[in-house]
């Protein structure tokens, strides 16, 4: 069963959008959803579930900075709020099914615990508190540009 939530997040991440639209130059939300999809997996999967809520505040937030349409950020917020149900129960199943946080998560090669205690991560992190804290913004959490085709913490 935990193998089958992991899946199920899994594809929720790989199937959230792409980065380009369809050739009209507009460019789309996709590497924001994918990002925002892929904060539960990378952040509340391992039990830091409050640095995925900032990360994913920090997200919205630029994306909101951006020059998309209005009904682009209002369809990328729609979306994030289901996002977020599907992926909480995908992890909540996961919890159920293991009897805890995993130790590590499919396709991880290092345990969650190394992931956390990792310098990189701890980068992460200090960014992420700095935000929460007032005092950086959203584009030091998620520098990429709008146009991205990719968005990493």
């Amino acid at each position: 069963m935990m193998r089958t939530a992991l899946i199920c997040l899994l594809a929720s991440i790989l199937g959230a959008g792409s980065a380009r639209a369809d050739g009209t130059g507009t460019v789309s939300t996709g590497a924001f959803r994918q990002a925002y999809a892929a904060s539960f997996y990378q952040f509340d999967a391992c039990g830091d579930g409050l640095a995925g809520r900032i990360y994913r505040n920090a997200l919205t937030a630029r994306l909101r900075q951006c020059p998309f349409p209005a009904d682009a950020k209002t369809q990328f917020q729609t979306w994030a709020k289901a996002q977020a149900r599907k992926s909480g129960q995908a992890i909540k199943a996961m919890i159920d099914d293991n009897g805890g946080m995993p130790i590590r998560l499919q396709g991880m090669a290092r345990t969650c615990r190394e992931q956390i205690d990792s310098p990189e991560y701890r980068t992460v992190r200090e960014r992420l508190d700095t935000y929460a804290s007032g005092k950086s913004t959203p584009d030091a959490v998620v520098p990429q540009p709008c146009d991205a085709d990719a968005i990493t913490p």
